[in-house]
């Protein structure tokens, strides 16, 4: 999709920060990615705060080649923030990774992953202060870096603090938004792409539609 913008494809080794002012258009657009992820052979794993979107689950069920089927790993219902963070900061040598602090086996495929999804950032970190929300991004941004890994953080607009969701944007290396539009009965939905590395700030709002087949630009000129 990104490169129907000209944009080319989701950058690695970043943090990327999705957010979306209302609705679920962010889960549409990580289907698409993960479909193309996967046909990349890049090693995903998806770290859902409520139960693993169904469609999602369903997208990837139909690449039917294990090689890559096997290449995605899901937690459903995560709240384990503070394993997260430990498991990550080890990029930083601050944590011993082999602590018993880290439950979840399945956790520990961070290390080994191109990808790593959190959805939805603003609802695992919503009762955090800011030194925690700056201090995972440092730790994700330092893994980015030593691993090649890409952090997808998925994150609905209003949950965290105004001063926390500026910093938040302040500080990832890409931003990807989502928003929508009423006028009248009709609904108007743009993507807006205000930091991109090795490409300069686009200059207007792209509008889009919601298919069945996923996001598609619109490129019908508008009025108004």
């Amino acid at each position: 999709m990104l490169a129907n913008l000209g944009l080319g494809n989701i950058p690695g080794n970043t943090v990327l920060l999705v957010e979306e002012d209302m609705g679920n258009i962010k889960s549409v657009f990580v289907q698409m990615a993960t479909q193309e992820l996967l046909g990349d052979m890049k090693k995903i794993i998806y770290l859902s705060t409520a139960s693993l979107n169904d469609e999602i689950k369903g997208n990837v069920s139909l690449i039917t080649e294990s090689s890559i089927t096997n290449n995605f790993i899901s937690v459903e219902y995560f709240n384990d923030l503070n394993s997260l963070l430990c498991l990550c900061q080890k990029a930083e040598a601050r944590c011993n990774p082999d602590s018993e602090i880290i439950p979840e086996p399945v956790l520990r495929e961070i290390l080994n992953a191109d990808i790593c999804i959190i959805d939805t950032f603003s609802y695992l970190f919503m009762d955090e202060d800011i030194c925690i929300i700056k201090s995972a991004l440092s730790s994700f941004a330092a893994m980015s870096r030593k691993n090649n890994t890409t952090f997808l953080l998925l994150s609905d607009m209003g949950i965290l603090p105004d001063r926390s969701e500026k910093i938040i944007r302040a500080i990832v290396d890409v931003i990807i938004q989502f928003r929508t539009e009423y006028m009248g009965n009709k609904i108007n939905r743009y993507i807006n792409i205000p930091k991109m590395p090795g490409s300069p700030p686009l200059n207007r709002m792209i509008p889009f539609n919601v298919t069945g087949k996923g996001i598609t630009i619109d490129t019908r000129e508008r009025v108004g």
